[in-house]
């Protein structure tokens, strides 16, 4: 009997093997190859950090995992740490075999420690010796250096000593590879070539001088990776931006999860995991370097174009048209932003526009990831020097992102907003934008309300959407939304709007049901779906009675997929694709057939039990019948990409799609691109374009 669940953590595992595929296409630009595998490497760091964590911890303290598929963490372990060697084999073929040999015919060269010629090491000498050596501090890894002493994802070089006086006595120590310092250190370079080693290396070449006296017997390049999934209490009465603090500081406390080192040194691997206190099967060999994710810089080397991608530049709003008025084009209309395809730019505008206008009376917002200098908040913090009323929810629990979101709520609060530190128990995750404007006949309030964070250099990377809408009744349930955040209001009653974790996932149940009733009736009925994960098993119940019923349905599932389509008598009406392309597929879309009347909606939440039970979501519908229309195009050409889809079997594994020739090849990502510049074209210059003016020339005695 086939299992009705899969596993989430081997599922996310499958997710980046699909990711790896992207790197060993030889169609893909290879700098682009190069930088898929660095996304890899980052994935499985935060994998290591999250849920390998979570694993150890369950099968420390005995604790269930509680995954639907029945697997307990000792086997779903297991497996994923088998999986995870051969995706690391495949990484490392991919970059040796395939993508550093195209780079060195293409002038970009990394020369290994073991390649480094005798001009190259003179060549570094004295870049070593006043650059490098006064920041290294060589430590002794004597029994009170613990692993608590070592940082998380730190880069070191571990040696393996011996003093002449103790021969027979061997000695560990380590030196931190500074990351002040940049990684790659350039060699000399022949005409038309680039070339680079490691600073691991230079440290390891010039290691008598760190050790003078000693004997270097072994030297290897090495990695730790903690626990990085500690929470704030919040149970505690006590300032929570402190708190936060203490987490953040807690995650280099963490337990170890996982060693990396480079091949080749048994002994001093040996030494190390036992000195670090680590198992045997979170030791990781690699072939190197190690942590490619530090070395995504080299994507962007410059001078090799044809290396990578041809730039992309986001196009103006299909939407939008001359209007360069925001408040003027909501009002004439509802707006759809698809992003990374259109610009970003509208949603900063709106932003700067209310911060800059007198008639503004309030912005509210929630920030969850932002860049690191956002011009929203900039314009945030305008509009509250400027006495208008600003409320900001900062959610301090965005994991990764608490260093940053606490600055920008100390900088608002400072500048007089009102800041919201997130919600106690429950983290915000929806994206939700309000100006509040004074006009001529009344006062309005305008939304933006997205699928993607509000930042707008990830908006350059990510597939998202957006909606900016001034309708009445969107607005009415918006506000009350927003104020059950801020505020000791009961949990809304929404009609329009769907909001995690109270009304979100009965809605999503409720609506898949309908699906499945309409069908029983002979009606008209049909499921699409877009979103990153598909986790929840209450809402994959409701999806496999609705299979069952005769529903067809569609999901296009960037990562975690936990359903099984394609088992007869359970979900054989149920496809299930993946794409994986030169943009992270971010947009959440939710259609239905409705026995023709389609209701389309769009989220920042995916089908998860933390989006839909530990997560503030919002779920809102699009109402507008062209923007539903556009929609409806975008799911059919999402599920007829056959050059970067993969489609779920129904054993469990991904098999890519492949054209049946070049001719019937389709790209949904190529097509929006295409769909862009076209309608771009078709405006030709709005009135808010600059025009190239030609102005009389200047004559010998012409004034000024």
């Amino acid at each position: 009997m086939k299992p009705r669940y899969l596993n989430r953590e081997l599922s996310w595992l499958e997710f980046n093997a699909r990711v790896m595929g992207e790197a060993a296409r030889a169609d893909v630009p290879l700098l682009e190859r190069f930088r898929f595998l660095c996304i890899v490497s980052s994935n499985l760091d935060e994998f290591f950090m999250v849920r390998v964590a979570t694993l150890l911890r369950c099968q420390r303290d005995k604790m269930p995992l509680g995954c639907p598929s029945g697997a307990d963490a000792e086997d779903i372990l297991r497996k994923a740490l088998l999986r995870i060697r051969k995706l690391l084999k495949q990484q490392h073929d991919i970059l040796h075999d395939k993508i550093m040999p195209g780079l060195n015919k293409s002038g970009i060269e990394l020369i290994q420690m073991a390649n480094l010629n005798t001009a190259d090491i003179a060549s570094v000498e004295s870049f070593f010796d006043k650059d490098i050596f006064p920041v290294l501090t060589p430590i002794k890894a004597a029994d009170g250096m613990i692993v608590h002493n070592f940082s998380n994802l730190g880069h070191y070089v571990a040696l393996l000593l011996r003093d002449p006086a103790t021969p027979e006595e061997t000695l560990l120590a380590v030196v931190q590879v500074p990351h002040v310092l940049n990684r790659l250190v350039p060699l000399p370079a022949a005409e038309g070539v680039r070339r680079f080693t490691f600073l691991g290396n230079l440290i390891k070449i010039f290691a008598d001088r760190l050790f003078p006296g000693m004997e270097v017997l072994e030297h290897s390049s090495f990695r730790l990776t903690k626990d990085a999934d500690a929470a704030v209490d919040e149970d505690e009465d006590r300032d929570f931006i402190s708190a936060m603090q203490e987490v953040i500081s807690d995650r280099e406390r963490g337990y170890p999860v996982r060693l990396e080192i480079l091949e080749g040194t048994p002994v001093l691997r040996e030494r190390l995991r036992q000195h670090l206190g680590i198992a045997k099967e979170l030791v990781f060999p690699v072939a190197g370097p190690i942590d490619l994710k530090t070395l995504m810089h080299l994507a962007n080397i410059p001078g090799h174009d044809s290396l990578r991608f041809q730039p992309w530049n986001a196009q103006p709003a299909v939407d939008l048209g001359d209007n360069q008025d925001l408040f003027t084009a909501i009002r004439q209309g509802d707006l759809l932003l698809h992003h990374p395809y259109e610009a970003f730019e509208p949603v900063v505008r709106l932003v700067e526009q209310a911060a800059a206008d007198p008639d503004v009376l309030a912005i509210k917002m929630t920030l969850y990831r932002t860049s690191g200098n956002s011009p929203i908040v900039a314009a945030l913090l305008r509009a509250a020097q400027a006495r208008k009323q600003v409320v900001v929810l900062v959610e301090l629990k965005a994991r990764f992102d608490e260093v940053q979101n606490i600055r920008w709520a100390r900088e608002l609060e400072e500048a007089g907003a009102t800041v919201i530190c997130g919600v106690a128990q429950l983290k915000v995750h929806c994206k939700f934008l309000m100006v509040i404007r004074r006009e001529a006949d009344r006062v309005r309030r305008y939304l933006h309300l997205g699928t993607g964070n509000y930042n707008e250099r990830t908006a350059t990377l990510y597939t998202d959407l957006g909606l900016m809408t001034c309708r009445e009744d969107l607005a009415d349930e918006a506000s009350l939304f927003f104020n059950s955040l801020t505020g000791y209001s009961r949990v809304p009653q929404l009609q329009r709007l769907a909001m995690a974790p109270f009304s979100l996932k009965a809605k999503v149940i409720s609506l898949i049901d309908r699906e499945r009733q309409l069908a029983a009736r002979g009606a008209p009925a049909a499921i699409d779906a877009k979103m990153n994960a598909l986790a929840d098993p209450e809402v994959i119940a409701a999806l496999y009675k609705a299979s069952q019923a005769g529903v067809k349905i569609r999901l296009n599932v960037r990562g975690v997929c936990m359903l099984l389509p394609g088992v007869k008598g359970l979900s054989e009406n149920i496809r299930v694709v993946s794409i994986i392309g030169r943009f992270l597929e971010h947009s959440r879309i939710y259609w239905f057939r409705n026995g023709g009347d389609a209701q389309v909606f769009l989220s920042s939440a995916d089908w998860m039990p933390r989006n839909l039970e530990r997560r503030i979501e919002l779920m809102f519908p699009v109402l507008a019948d062209n923007l539903r229309e556009r929609l409806r195009d975008q799911l059919d050409l999402f599920f007829a990409d056959n050059l970067h889809s993969h489609e779920l079997t129904n054993d469990g594994s991904w098999q890519r799609i492949k054209p049946e020739d070049r001719a019937a090849s389709h790209s949904c990502q190529d097509e929006f691109m295409r769909q862009a510049c076209s309608s771009a074209q078709a405006r030709g210059p709005s009135l808010g374009d600059e025009l190239p003016v030609r102005r009389m020339p200047k004559t010998k005695g012409a004034k000024s």
